[in-house]
């Protein structure tokens, strides 16, 4: 059965004030579409959850979309600390931030707990670090520390995430919801399949019989998918591998506007309000800085490596 539909109503149906979300893009694939469409939907109250997070997630923050964050940082990479992150966290604006804060590498084995339906898993790598110290809305469920049964070490358990919502852009999935990536994949398997149920957004659509011929690039299968949605130029400014690259002029641009809150809900106006849809940013994009520059984001076609699937 296909599940193809419009990003619109694929959060106006699947995404609620209140929710936990796992939002997908490790460096690459963010979900900037889906982002776009929560904040002009004007869903509040959002716990959200990603290792290395980025512009996407301080604009959702800056939009006052979010009440709790479950992280391990939050970065505009080349252009320092989010702003709206920033000033959420240090003035309360637009209103407080709960922040619940990980390592790297917990986090990202928290959602694999999740995702295998584990109740917790042990880590290494929070013993030792002042992260254990600073507690906020999970409080004493933040951790535990426990005598390991097989050799008495003291050992440090996190708790499984299973976000009621998985939102994730990929390179392509089939109409049932077989979304398939390539490159750098960060937590966006386990965010996936560790939630509830998954809106996929993708750059492409394409047959069931396409994916079936490189299964391995499968991350999350139908069953946990409700929507999927071709959503071309949908991780803009961010990168797709094989599509396009990412957009460091757009980032720069972004950095200044959110400098100040004026400057900030300038930019919401013209890139999120204004902008009833993909294509219609799309379209802004163009018309704002020249179908040239446009170009010069797309990859050129080459293939991988070839690999035999005979016996």
């Amino acid at each position: 059965m296909s599940k193809v539909t419009t990003m619109k109503k694929a959060i106006a149906q699947h995404v609620h004030s209140g929710d936990f979300l796992y939002i997908g893009g490790y460096i690459c694939r963010p979900a900037f579409s889906a982002i776009h469409e929560i904040v002009r939907q004007g869903i509040k109250d959002l716990t959200i959850t990603r290792s290395n997070a980025a512009d996407d997630f301080d604009l959702l923050i800056g939009a006052g979309c979010v009440t709790r964050f479950v992280s391990t940082f939050l970065s505009l990479g080349f252009y320092g600390l989010g702003r709206c992150f920033r000033r959420a966290i240090e003035q309360g604006i637009p209103h407080k931030l709960e922040l619940e804060e990980y390592t790297n590498l917990s986090l990202p084995m928290m959602l694999m707990a999740g995702a295998m339906g584990m109740p917790f898993v042990p880590v290494k790598d929070l013993v030792g670090s002042d992260l254990l110290e600073v507690k906020s809305f999970l409080g004493d469920q933040k951790y535990k520390i426990i005598d390991s049964p097989f050799d008495g070490r003291k050992t440090v358990l996190v708790p499984a995430l299973n976000p009621d919502v998985g939102i994730i852009h990929v390179q392509q999935a089939d109409p049932e919801g077989n979304a398939q990536i390539w490159g750098i994949g960060g937590d966006c398997k386990y965010g996936a399949n560790a939630s509830k149920k998954v809106i996929v957004s993708c750059e492409r659509v394409v047959s069931r019989e396409v994916v079936g011929k490189d299964p391995s690039r499968t991350i999350v299968p139908s069953f946990k998918v409700v929507a999927v949605v071709e959503e071309p130029f949908g991780a803009h400014p961010g990168y797709v591998p094989g599509f396009y690259d990412v957009d460091f002029g757009f980032g720069f641009e972004y950095q200044q506007a959110s400098q100040t809150e004026e400057g900030f809900q300038q930019f919401l106006k013209e890139w999120v309000f204004d902008q009833k849809d993909r294509t219609s940013y799309l379209q802004h994009f163009i018309d704002r800085f020249g179908y040239r520059r446009y170009a010069q984001l797309m990859a050129d076609f080459d293939y991988s490596y070839p690999v035999s699937y005979e016996y």
